[in-house]
């Protein structure tokens, strides 16, 4: 029951964090991790946590993909299915000894990645103009739906960056088709969790709740709160705990 009220508390934050300034998914996969739960289920259950807030971020920017063509959305929810497919399956075959052995190094590039998300929008931005170039951008939307159903953070970040470079949409449109895309990859990485067996329901399901409170209390605290403030003490969590697991994992090998 303790390591149940830890984990929710744990979710509450990541949830609240996720609506600040994003990056509460480094937050629960470990926690899920130090609780003792083996490597790939702990990543897959959370997705499963994670699951109701991207949900409902694609509901608010709903509006957004209004104003896409019925084609270049398509494309954009195929190339993110398959991404997601193709990488939870592999992510089912990957055992939890070589997923352990990864796991630093998948810290380290979500680290980079949100460490870096300010220069990659502002790269993205300065990018716009021109046509859409669909064939690559789908080819990019299905790469990073493949991270994001293998490991998942930092790939708003990347798929941001990805808009605003080649879809040639403004900001708020592109966060839109983030979250909406975001809610195919996820959703259909927990399903085939769940097919699997993957998912550990007794710890998932009650971080999901605590993760939805969470996002609630962190919605309403964001006006009042400093959102850069809060994003630099996720990024040094974010890079301390990376240079733990490269510790953990040489001090292992040792």
């Amino acid at each position: 029951m303790i390591t149940i009220l830890v984990l929710a508390g744990v979710a509450l934050l990541a949830g609240a964090i996720n609506a600040l300034a994003g990056g509460g998914q480094f937050m629960v996969f470990p926690a899920l991790l130090f609780a003792g739960v083996a490597s790939v289920k702990a990543n897959a259950t959370s997705s499963l946590v994670v699951l109701p807030g991207v949900a409902a971020s694609a509901w608010v920017y709903r509006d957004t993909t209004k104003q896409m063509t019925g084609r270049f959305l398509a494309c954009m929810v195929l190339a993110s299915l398959a991404g997601s497919a193709v990488a939870s399956w592999l992510l089912m075959h990957t055992t939890n000894a070589t997923f352990s052995r990864l796991v630093p190094w998948l810290l380290l590039l979500a680290a980079a990645v949100f460490s870096a998300a300010p220069q990659l929008r502002k790269l993205g931005a300065s990018m716009t103009g021109g046509r859409v170039h669909l064939p690559v951008l789908c080819a990019g939307q299905f790469a990073i739906a493949g991270y994001g159903g293998y490991f998942g953070a930092g790939m708003g970040v990347l798929m941001l960056a990805l808009y605003l470079a080649l879809a040639h949409l403004e900001l708020h449109a592109a966060s839109g088709l983030r979250t909406f895309c975001a809610a195919f990859i996820n959703t259909l990485a927990v399903m085939i969790f769940a097919a699997r067996g993957a998912l550990d329901y007794r710890l998932g399901v009650p971080m999901l709740f605590a993760a939805v409170a969470g996002g609630y209390l962190g919605a309403k605290a964001v006006q009042r709160l400093d959102a850069g403030k809060v994003r630099l003490g996720v990024l040094f969590y974010a890079w301390g705990l990376t240079a733990y697991f490269f510790v953990r994992a040489a001090i292992g090998r040792a």
